[in-house]
């Protein structure tokens, strides 16, 4: 298995408020893991910087080998994390409004386990398609989940990409957590949404693709997004079930 991830501040922006990651546990389990910290807000790159760190060293400690049990640490370190977060802020004034997106996969013999909130994404290339697997969390698909809105009238909806949920923000932290098949010759993609801003589908896909090491593909990853004017931060990681690099 190889692991990849390079992130930029983005031609646009001055401070870099994403923060990445990889962290084996003690079973030999990997977590991967992205936040991009909220820019509307005080401290972003501090609770992105926390998620990432608290996560990955909690994960570490751990001896977990199976998925259930996994969930389970899923769900409780998201609270435990959240309420960290809420209390650094109480702590600091200028941080009190901190906040960030997460998405995390933790990967297993054949099966992968991916769990997020907000706007950061994880996609699977699997069988020559490319496939978002994580639940964008804003106002848009929240009201399309309850069946308030139809999908025409969620189109058209004010402030429809506003961020629904975070670590941070209030004592409310519920992680979307969902399991898919992940073998042989497929690939994990997790990202902020910087590049999903200003690179489709199809694009990532043939860069995730091109013959080269998983590292530069990961860098190809970003420079694209900045050539294409990323008007947010933009982060790229990048694991491949292949355990030899493809140099062709």
């Amino acid at each position: 298995m190889q692991v990849a991830f390079h992130t930029d501040s983005g031609v646009q922006r001055q401070e870099n408020q994403d923060y990445v990651g990889g962290f084996t546990n003690q079973a030999g389990r990997l977590m991967v893991l992205v936040a991009d910290g909220v820019t509307s807000t005080h401290g972003g790159e501090v609770a992105s910087a926390m998620a990432v760190e608290h996560f990955g060293h909690a994960w570490e400690s751990t001896t977990i080998e199976a998925i259930k049990p996994t969930v389970d640490w899923l769900k409780h370190t998201t609270l435990a994390e959240n309420q960290a977060i809420l209390a650094a802020g109480h702590r600091f004034d200028d941080l009190k409004h901190m906040a960030t997106t997460l998405v995390i996969a933790i990967i297993f013999d054949d099966q992968i386990v991916i769990g997020n909130l907000g706007d950061s994404k994880a996609f699977l290339l699997q069988d020559n398609q490319l496939t978002q697997v994580s639940c964008d969390h804003n106002l848009k698909n929240e009201l399309l989940k309850t069946g308030t809105l139809s999908q025409s009238d969620a189109e058209n909806l004010p402030q429809a990409n506003s961020v629904t949920r975070y670590l941070g923000v209030d004592d409310h932290a519920e992680i979307e957590i969902s399991q898919y098949p992940f073998t042989a010759d497929d690939m994990l993609f997790l990202t902020s949404d910087g590049i999903t801003k200003v690179l489709d589908q199809s694009t990532i896909q043939q860069i995730m693709q091109e013959a080269t090491t998983l590292d530069m593909r990961a860098y190809e990853l970003i420079a694209a997004a900045n050539r294409h004017g990323a008007p947010d931060n933009v982060t790229a990681l990048l694991v491949s079930r292949n355990s030899e690099e493809d140099t062709k």
